[in-house]
């Protein structure tokens, strides 16, 4: 496979993450936009644009402190306060993804969930979109968090509509059996 910059996108709980554990497990470049948003998280430059913006969340002075859960529960229920902080931070991941690929000797898979929201498709080779039913997705967020289910479908109906959405110039992964037959599938697309 020539190098290529494939994204990994889909809506909360369709198991983007599972994907990017297969892709990673059979030897291929990962890379996290929530990792990425931990690490710019970690630079104090961010940390002031942070508290200009949500000045709740980020305590202190001299040494910032950020209160995620602070800044969750600020912009969900805020439609300005989410895009607010979609437009500081996703031009920073999309920038550090890019760099990250730039230095790459081979293809990279990088898992964008604001993808089509942000117009980032454009920057991507490939895109990969993961697609799971209304209940697998909220149980899956329901495992792994302490969301209530009305939470999560705020969460959902928040993001991009990927139900009627057209995808057909993307590759489409249903998601809705078991992990090992996800695995087959991703095995299959990536030969």
């Amino acid at each position: 496979m020539d190098k290529k910059l494939i994204a990994v996108t889909g809506g909360i709980g369709s198991g983007k993450s599972t994907v990017m554990d297969v892709l990673e497990g059979l030897g291929y470049k990962t890379l996290s936009s929530d990792k990425i948003v931990s690490e710019l998280y970690e630079k104090r430059s961010v940390k002031k644009l942070l508290k200009s913006l949500f000045p709740t969340a980020v305590t202190g002075k001299i040494k910032l402190n950020i209160d995620r859960a602070e800044i969750s529960r600020l912009v969900f229920n805020n439609p300005t306060q989410l895009k607010a902080l979609t437009d500081l931070i996703t031009p920073l991941v999309l920038n550090e993804i890019l760099r990250r690929y730039k230095k790459a000797t081979c293809s990279v898979f990088a898992e964008v969930p604001l993808l089509f929201e942000c117009g980032f498709e454009k920057h991507f080779d490939k895109v990969f979109v993961v697609v799971r039913d209304l209940e697998g997705r909220i149980e899956s967020v329901k495992r792994r968090s302490k969301l209530s289910k009305e939470q999560i479908l705020a969460r959902i109906n928040s993001q991009f509509d990927y139900e009627n959405a057209d995808l057909s110039n993307y590759i489409v992964i249903e998601n809705n059996g078991t992990k090992e037959q996800l695995k087959e599938k991703i095995t299959d697309l990536v030969k």
